[in-house]
């Protein structure tokens, strides 16, 4: 006889409960995680519009822009407070720094999108006007691209900050959450009676 499925939790069940209910409840983490995918969801949507529904086609285009573009910001080495006039500096060698072209091999390996589909859509970006091609192994975005995402940039942004100060603000919560209960845990452990053998401090 087959084990009876698990009965459809109520709509309106608290996440304390559904936390409950987790061999190893992690309630702040997946309060967190959630929150956090908000921003990813959000950008997915806006995707969605931009590539007439065809997310692989976005991926694509997403990795020739990582691509092009992340390499030459991770070869300026930022520090986490720089002064001022370092910034100046940083921001006048980025401008310097060379666009980093691409290849549908290392397209197709970073996502496991099957090299076939990934020409299929490096090609329906070239008719879009948005990507240069030079042979099988050099794909950058053209101005076309940039020009069609700066709409969305604002937006984009924000929704990032938004989301980051409020994860700051959970995270802060939780925090103090925790070392409430843990002096709640110290107190209760200081107050209980000696057991045998133990003398009670004077």
């Amino acid at each position: 006889m087959g084990s009876r499925p698990p009965r459809k939790p109520a709509s309106s069940i608290s996440i304390g409960d559904l936390a409950a209910q987790i061999t190893d409840p992690v309630t702040d983490r997946m309060i967190l995680s959630t929150y956090a995918s908000r921003f990813t969801i959000n950008t997915m949507r806006r995707a969605y519009r931009l590539f007439g529904g065809d997310l692989t086609l976005f991926l694509v285009f997403g990795e020739i822009a990582q691509y092009n573009i992340a390499r030459a910001l991770r070869a300026l080495n930022f520090q986490d407070t720089p002064e001022p006039a370092h910034w100046k500096e940083l921001m006048r060698t980025l401008q310097q720094q060379k666009v980093a072209p691409c290849n549908a091999l290392s397209i197709s390996e970073a996502t496991g999108i099957p090299r076939e589909t990934v020409r299929r859509k490096v090609k329906e970006l070239e008719e879009r006007g948005w990507l240069y091609r030079e042979g099988a192994r050099s794909l950058t975005l053209s101005p076309a691209a940039v020009e069609q995402l700066s709409a969305t940039d604002g937006e984009i942004m924000e929704d990032f900050r938004e989301t980051a100060r409020v994860i700051r603000l959970l995270e802060d919560a939780f925090a103090s959450q925790e070392k409430q209960r843990g002096s709640r845990r110290e107190n209760v452990g200081g107050a209980a009676e000696p057991g045998p053998g133990r003398a009670a401090k004077p």
